[in-house]
C-alpha cells in the first residue's frame, strides 16, 4: 500500500513537471537602468582638391532611455530622445502582453503568444481623445525551429487633413549561430511596390543586453540598433551593419561585460564629393 501511494505521488510530481514549461523571456537579458547617449554629426565636401568640413555638430551626453523596475518586472521605459513614456502589462505567465504609450504619435499594443511562448501577433492603434481611430498597425510573426522566419505588417492611417495611407510589408530573416545575419523588407504603399530594403549583419562575441526584450521586437523600435528587431532577436552584438542599397554602413565597438560602452559609427559614401559621418557613444547602467 505504501509503495502504491509513493508511486502515485511520484507520478503526480512527474505529471506536474511535464506540464510546466519555460517560456522565452520578454524582458531584456540584463536589468538595464539607463542608457546615456552623446553624438556628433559631420559632413565633408571635396573642394579644390581636398576634403573640407561643411558642418560639425555635437550633442552632449544625456540620458536617452530610462528603465524602472518593480522587482523582476520592467514597469516602464522612458524614451527621452522622442519624449515618450511606455508602461507594460503582463499575462499570467509573466510575459509582456500590453505596451501602453502616452504619446499620440506612437502605438499602444496588445501582444499575443503561441504555445511555445513566441509572439505571433502584435496589434497597435492610435486614437483621438474621442476614440476616433487615426492609425493601426498589425504585425504577424512566423517562427520556425525557435527562430523568427517572417514578419508581415499591415499599416493604415488617416489623419485629419492628410491623405489615407495603406502599407503592407513582409520582412524575412536569415540566421546563423543564434544571430540574424540578413533581413529583407518588401513593401507596397497605396498599391505601389517599393524597392526592397536589404540589411546584412556581422557579429562579434559580445552578449546583447537587450536580447529578448519584446518591445524591440517591433521593427521600428530599436534602442541600440535601428533595424528590424535586431535588439530583441540576436544573442550577440553586431560589429557591422550594411544596408544593401544606400551607400551607408554602420560599424560598432564595445567594452565591458555586461556591456558598459558602445560606439556606433555611420559612414555615408553616397556621393563621390560628399561624405557624412555620424558617431554615437552609448553608456549603459544596470540595476544594482
Amino acid at each position: 500500500m505504501k509503495n502504491s501511494i509513493f508511486t502515485a505521488i511520484c507520478m503526480a510530481v512527474l505529471a506536474m513537471t511535464a506540464c510546466s514549461k519555460d517560456y522565452p523571456s520578454t524582458l531584456p537579458s540584463q536589468k538595464i537602468a539607463g542608457i546615456y547617449e552623446a553624438s556628433t554629426f559631420k559632413t565633408e565636401m571635396f573642394m579644390a582638391g581636398e576634403w573640407k568640413t561643411m558642418s560639425n555638430k555635437t550633442n552632449e551626453r544625456q540620458l536617452a532611455h530610462e528603465f524602472t523596475w518593480e522587482g523582476n518586472e520592467l514597469e516602464s521605459m522612458t524614451d527621452h530622445n522622442m519624449g515618450r513614456f511606455y508602461s507594460f502589462g503582463y499575462d499570467e505567465k509573466g510575459r509582456i502582453d500590453h505596451i501602453y504609450s502616452n504619446s499620440d504619435q506612437d502605438f499602444s499594443r496588445v501582444i499575443s503568444y503561441d504555445g511555445d511562448g513566441h509572439v505571433v501577433l502584435s496589434k497597435g492603434t492610435i486614437r483621438m481623445g474621442n476614440g476616433t481611430l487615426l492609425a493601426s498597425q498589425d504585425f504577424t510573426f512566423t517562427w520556425k525551429g525557435g527562430t523568427l522566419e517572417k514578419v508581415e505588417e499591415v499599416f493604415w492611417s488617416h489623419y485629419p487633413d492628410e491623405d489615407e495611407i495603406n502599407l503592407t510589408s513582409t520582412r524575412t530573416y536569415t540566421w546563423e549561430n543564434g544571430n540574424v545575419v540578413k533581413t529583407v523588407r518588401s513593401e507596397v504603399r497605396n498599391g505601389s511596390p517599393l524597392n526592397d530594403t536589404v540589411y546584412t549583419y556581422e557579429y562579434g562575441t559580445e552578449a546583447n543586453p537587450l536580447y529578448g526584450f519584446v518591445y524591440t521586437l517591433h521593427p521600428s523600435n530599436g534602442i541600440i540598433f535601428d533595424y528590424e528587431g535586431i535588439d530583441c532577436l540576436s544573442r550577440n552584438l553586431p560589429s557591422r551593419i550594411m544596408p544593401g542599397n544606400d551607400g551607408v554602413r554602420y560599424e560598432y565597438t564595445y567594452s565591458g561585460s555586461p556591456l558598459a560602452k558602445a560606439e556606433k559609427h555611420m559612414i555615408g559614401d553616397t556621393s563621390p564629393i560628399m561624405h557624412i559621418f555620424t558617431d554615437y557613444k552609448l553608456d549603459f547602467e544596470y540595476v544594482k
